[in-house]
């Protein structure tokens, strides 16, 4: 007691000495009396009273009127005051600048000024969606006519209150100009013709509408350090600023022991206050309040430095969790217990999860965001929560397309009178009426958008789209979930104020066992135990991100797919656990490591017998039949049964029968996914709705079709919505054609049952239907099909994304004897010698797709169109029908090759010539008649324009000419591509060139490939030697480029630019366009332009180290792994030239020394650069010194490494006879880097047992030359993936 009476005295007296020390006249540092206002040594006598005393803010933070002077940190009294100057005295406009960590300090200044002051405000959180409408006047549809609804600024203008645009460096580019006007010479043109115009203007003209002489502008804006303002100039110079900097230790502790209640040691305030005050970015000191509040109500459970991480003062990210807590935490509402939820299995981390929760709303906060993996439990410890304390809980799924708009209010009609009508979201409902929300999905809103609802987090202060606000109930309370999002998080220094931070990990084992058992009673304690182990084995792998560890974990809701199935099948477990990981889709490398977890935990992949009991196929088909009532809704396809696609059905219709709601189908393309479905559904007597997929779908599309009907919004369910009312399943197609938050969103439709709608209505499971409300059937399903990820398929990833939500069945390539009868079915006329033929080519081309030769994967689709085409017409041969399904490869030399080869294989052979010219009579296409002679072999002429020139004697580049250099011509010196399709001459028209100007255009080509090599530096054997080694990995090289030009193109892919003046009418805007808003349209635009806050991708960094030992030298004759390594080395050259996108390093290690640069990323590759660099590789090998730095070399490129960067080590495994063992390779395992070893070679089998040794597949052998440059594009592709 004696030492809380010291400090408060401390306080008092330090509070006086600084009074002092501004004015030897002042006792108080903010007083009023009578109808003046003293802050500092500034005194204004009768500060503004306007007529709308509710628009006044309260004390914020929940700071009590005596504790302002004591409390208040002597910079932010200079501020206080720094503000009164410029309002009211100078009556100047002004901005409080700062860092973006103390963004949540500005707002509670400029708040406690507006109510010291009595100032009615008016308050704008700007975002990047801020346009003109809100800025000056929004139109709104009243009795058939329409009329201006002032904004903020104009309210403030008017009113003469005081506006607060939060946030002013975010707003897109050209936006905020349109209040420079109003803030330099305050006029403002209006949209409804009207103009404001400033005092002295009126009094003289009386015409226009007064700005009220005390509107005044208080500007909030976050200024990086060692940054400048990146305001526009114009805008800029109409402010006066002001750096509003950290609080000093010292500070901090005077302001929070005057705000403590006392409850906290001496000591303990004290260690708490220095902490926060050795962060270098500044604390809030509002955050450090609540840190306070929060210690002192659980000091005995929670220790200080947990309690600053609960509240976003750290450095790396850190939260409160389970392992904080020191005992267990102690809360008042938890006095009686309370019934969980049906269905939910608490656990003591759950428990614990939710005490963290509850502890946090006793402190009198009124946010809380829980941050974990997915398919944890986040989700559902909220809703339990809730649930446990009888409290109202509604949900709101967000997605990145969300303004901060959309996350309080959308706009529509009215259904009787048409007027544009404001309708509030849950989030508002639960703030007025007191109730809880769930945000879901935080980590996908712009940071912008989610700072936007700051005010309301920290003060509980509501500002609405449609101008109303409100005070936030006291009993309000939001739970916000989110994953972690790794380098790049999205907990920015302005998020980190606005919530409370609890860290949710995955259940321990024992707990995963207790929920397990009590929700599958039925399981096998044998088979729970392997799924258990598994679970702990895949937990351990170590991975190069978060996106790889999510692919290969077991979430909670993975498990709950597999033993729901299992408990019906024990014997498929192995199956269903692929089908789960979806691991067919996964690179090798990952694949390779499931397969080993599961070989370790004694799972077996037992794939089911081909043939398929009737008697069960009959009892699943029993159990999941209907009674229809729109038959035209049941699908009714040509389906020829088959024992592979069978496996597939039985396999989805079990999952459906044990009550699976939400179901992924995967697979190429032309495996059957969509006849497989129909013929389910058809067997089920099932109602299906479907719905197609693609780009341009959207979220509103998704749940409703908007109209314009007699000036009216008319909503028209989607397939979606009427499945859900009706009970019928919903077949969506091509899901990973759309964006993938849109078909994330359904997560909560089918995992909290819950998904509001665009037009203030609601699905949710057990309600009772009615106006607002629709109640979701108990039959309603999902069944989404998709291709894989990745090249060459087109679509979105929406297996990382959305795999743990549905259950995954993956639809493999037919099998032989399936595929066989599918094509008898379509082939009566085709003899079976040509049907077997075929199928056999179709499974070479299979392999030949899995190994990594071929990127198209041929599929029964294209074997079917032979099969119709031949039986159609007989006598046009099997080249001829084989020719329709692979002229799209047929430009492409590499692929064309392979193609010819496996074809081949089976007595199918295709003439080049015969490609070119037969059966095209009637048709130019591919074939060329030169108009002139060839008679003067050259050049030619370069179009600028590079335009395709076909036929002609003029210009380079051309194809089926003469004389030019180009392509498929005749005469010309040499080959030229510029990358038009090629047409051919004939071989007649070719041997009409003279010998003479045949000898000229050697004599030209010769020239051109001397200066060629003059300006590389080359001689002739130089080249031949460069050549014949680039010819060895010509293939691997193309392929490389081929998955390279992919990922660029999906890099620059166009997305959706909203909020322009032209473009396509967004769905979204509609009542904004009838009510007049030009900014209504949507266009495809580049990401950098876009409003998606998209950040230019940083280039990637790849490093390939090799091994220039002399061991292989030595060993080159034994094994040939020293042409390996050359080979490997030139492919990556090559592939990667020129790429801006990649950092490219090549490093070499030998007996001398562990870092030898070759290549680094300012080196110009070219033919003459790589040759040097190959020899000089060579040259090492040769005449170095005896010895080994493998080790060495890892160490030092994973040491220098930055986070996600690649590395791949090329060596032999000549490691034993330097004492390296596995151990040793241990860097491999870093997690912030993509890490591989190949060995090249070994002597006896020490590679095969090193790499068997290596964790998590970081090591892969490699005998083969011809399989080194393709294991290596398949390490680049996968880790580029990510």
């Amino acid at each position: 007691m004696f030492t809380l009476l010291r400090l408060r005295a401390c306080v008092l007296w330090r509070q006086r000495l600084f009074s002092f020390a501004v004015s030897n006249t002042l006792r108080k540092s903010i007083g009023t009396v009578d109808n003046s206002v003293t802050i500092g040594d500034i005194k204004v006598d009768k500060p503004p009273r306007g007529d709308a005393p509710h628009l006044v803010p309260n004390l914020p933070s929940r700071l009590r009127a005596f504790e302002v002077n004591a409390s208040l940190p002597p910079c932010h009294l200079s501020h206080l005051r720094w503000m009164l100057q410029k309002d009211l005295i100078l009556g100047q406009d002004f901005l409080l600048l700062g860092s973006p960590s103390l963004a949540r300090d500005r707002r509670h200044l400029v708040l406690l000024y507006a109510s010291l002051l009595g100032r009615e405000i008016e308050w704008m959180s700007i975002s990047k969606d801020t346009s003109e409408a809100d800025l000056k006047q929004r139109k709104e549809i009243s009795n058939n006519g329409t009329k201006y609804v002032n904004q903020a600024p104009v309210r403030a203008a008017i009113h003469g209150r005081l506006l607060i645009l939060d946030g002013l460096e975010k707003s897109e580019r050209n936006v905020m100009p349109t209040l420079n006007n109003l803030l330099e010479n305050r006029e403002l043109p209006l949209d409804d013709g009207s103009m404001l115009v400033s005092p002295d203007v009126y009094d003289v003209h009386k015409i226009g509408i007064s700005v009220h002489p005390d509107f005044r502008v208080a500007a909030l804006a976050s200024l990086s350090d060692g940054e400048s303002a990146s305001l526009d100039p114009p805008l800029r110079s109409r402010f006066q600023a002001r750096l509003a900097s950290a609080v000093n230790v010292g500070d901090m502790l005077v302001s929070t022991s005057a705000r403590s209640s006392g409850k906290l040691e001496t000591k303990t305030m004290k260690d708490l206050v220095q902490m926060a005050g050795e962060l270098s970015q500044g604390v809030n000191v509002e955050s450090l309040h609540d840190a306070v509040r929060y210690l002192e109500k659980h000091q005995h459970s929670v220790a200080p430095r947990a309690a600053l991480n609960a509240h976003g003062m750290n450095i790396s990210g850190e939260m409160i969790g389970v392992d904080d807590l020191v005992t267990l935490l102690e809360t008042d509402e938890y006095e009686s217990p309370k019934e969980n939820a049906p269905h939910f299995i608490e656990t003591k981390t759950t428990k614990a999860i939710q005490d963290l929760i509850i502890s946090c709303f006793e402190s009198g906060e009124r946010a809380v965001a829980i941050v974990g993996p997915k398919g944890c439990y986040k989700s559902a410890v909220a809703r339990n929560l809730a649930h446990s304390m009888g409290e109202k809980c509604e949900l709101l799924s967000v997605h990145p397309d969300m303004t901060a708009r959309d996350l309080l209010m959308t706009r529509g009609t009215c259904a009787e009178s048409g007027d544009t009508i404001w309708v509030e979201t849950s989030l508002t409902r639960a703030a007025r009426m007191g109730t809880w929300v769930i945000l879901d999905g935080i980590d996908k809103l712009r940071s912008d958008t989610l700072t936007s609802l700051a005010l309301l987090m920290e003060q509980g202060f509501v500002v609405l789209p449609d101008a109303s606000r409100f005070q936030a109930d006291d009993k309000f309370r939001c739970i916000a979930i989110g994953q972690p999002r790794g380098e790049k998080s999205w907990i920015t220094p302005e998020v980190k104020p606005m919530f409370h931070w609890i860290e949710a990990e995955s259940l321990p084992s024992d707990e995963l066992r207790v929920i397990l058992m009590q929700m599958f009673p039925s399981l096998k304690r044998k088979v729970l135990n392997k799924i258990l182990a598994l679970q702990e084995r895949l937990e351990e792998i170590a991975v190069d991100g978060v996106m790889e560890k999510e692919s290969l974990q077991l979430s909670m809701r993975k498990m709950k797919h597999i033993c729901r199935r299992v408990e019906q099948r024990p014997s498929e477990l192995g199956d269903i656990v692929h089908n789960t990981l979806m691991t067919s889709f996964l690179p090798d490398w990952e694949r390779g490591i499931v397969e080993k977890c599961l070989s370790q935990c004694q799972i077996v992949t037992n794939s089911r017998a081909n043939n398929i009991s009737s008697d069960w196929m009959e009892k699943i088909l029993e159990s999941c039949k209907r009674t229809a009532t729109n038959p035209l809704l049941v699908p009714n396809p040509r389906f020829e049964e088959n024992p592979g696609q069978s496996r597939v059905m039985v396999d989805i219709l079990e999952a459906h029968s044990v009550g699976e709601k939400a179901l992924l189908i995967c697979g190429y393309q032309g495996v059957g996914k969509n006849k497989i479905v129909d013929y389910a559904l058809h067997l089920m007597h099932c109602e299906r709705e479907y719905l197609q997929l693609h780009r341009d779908t959207t979220i509103q599309s998704l749940m409703l079709v908007p109209s314009v009907e007699n000036g009216r919004i008319v909503y028209h369910d989607s397939p979606l919505i009427k499945a859900a009312a009706h009970g019928r399943i919903l077949v969506l197609d091509e899901a990973d054609k759309a964006p993938v938050e849109v078909v994330a969103l359904l997560k909560g439709l089918i995992e909290d049952g819950q998904l509001s709608l665009p037009d203030g209505r609601m699905l949710c499971h057990g309600g009772t239907s009615s106006d607002h409300i629709i109640s979701i059937h108990e039959d309603f399903s999902i069944w989404a099909l998709a291709n894989p990820a990745g090249y060459p398929f087109h679509g979105n990833d929406l297996s990382r994304e959305m795999a743990d939500v549905f259950s995954c069945h993956i639809v493999p390539p037919m099998d032989a004897e399936s595929h066989k009868r599918i094509l008898l079915s379509y082939g009566e006329n085709v003899h079976p010698r040509v049907i077997d033929k075929i199928v056999k080519t179709w499974e070479d081309l299979r392999v030949a797709h899995r190994h990594g030769l071929m990127i198209y994967p041929f599929s029964v689709r294209e074997s079917c169109s032979v099969v119709k085409h031949l039986n159609a017409f007989p006598d046009d041969g099997i080249e001829d029908a084989v020719e329709n399904v692979i002229a799209f490869d047929r430009l492409d030399r590499g692929l064309s090759k392979h193609l010819d080869e496996v074809f081949g294989g089976h007595g199918i052979h295709f003439s080049k010539e015969e490609y070119a010219v037969k059966k095209r009579s009637g048709h130019n296409e591919g074939v060329s008649t030169p108009k002139t002679r060839a008679s003067s072999p050259k050049h030619g002429q370069t179009d600028p324009n590079n335009a395709p020139h076909v036929g002609g004697n003029t210009w380079a580049g051309g194809t089926g000419g003469s004389d030019t250099a180009g392509l498929g011509g005749r005469g010309g010196p040499y080959r030229l591509d510029s990358g038009h399709p090629v047409h051919q001459v004939s071989d007649e028209m070719k041997a009409q060139v003279s010998d003479e100007a045949k000898r000229r255009a050697k004599e030209i080509a010769k020239e051109a490939l001397e200066k060629k090599l003059e300006e590389l530096n080359m001689g002739k054997l130089d080249w031949k030697r460069y050549n014949n080694l680039r010819t060895q990995v010509e293939e691997q090289i193309v392929q490389l480029k081929s998955h390279l030009k992919y990922l660029e193109r999906r890099s620059e892919e166009r997305v959706w630019m909203k909020n322009q003046t032209t473009g396509e009418l967004d769905e979204n805007r509609i009542a904004d366009a009838l009510s007049g808003e030009r900014d209504v349209f949507k266009r495809r635009g580049n990401p950098d332009d876009a409003n998606n806050n998209a950040l230019q991708s940083e280039p990637i960094t790849i490093k390939l180290i090799v091994d220039i030992s002399a061991s292989m030298y030595r060993f080159n004759g034994y094994d040939q792994r020293l042409q390996r390594l050359l080979e490997a080395t030139l492919m990556m050259m090559e592939g990667l030239r020129d790429d801006k996108r990649f950092r490219f390093h090549i490093v070499g290690h030998n007996g001398s020394s562990a870092k030898i640069p070759l290549v680094n990323p300012d080196t110009k590759l070219d033919e003459a650069t790589e040759l040097r660099v190959l020899e000089g590789m060579v040259a090492n090998t040769q005449y170095t010194y005896a010895g080994d730095n493998t080790v060495e070399a890892i160490e030092m490129a994973v040491k220098e490494a930055t986070r996600g960067e690649l590395i791949i080590i090329i060596s032999d495994a000549n490691l034993e006879r330097y004492d390296i063992n596995v151990d040793d390779l241990a860097p491999l395992q870093a997690h912030d880097v993509h890490a591989h070893l190949i060995f090249i070679g070994s002597l006896g089998d020490e590679a095969n047992e090193l790499a068997s040794s290596i964790p998590n597949e970081r090591a892969q052998i490699c005998f083969q030359s011809s399989d080194l440059p393709l294991i290596i594009k398949k390490i680049v592709i996968d880790a580029l993936r990510q």
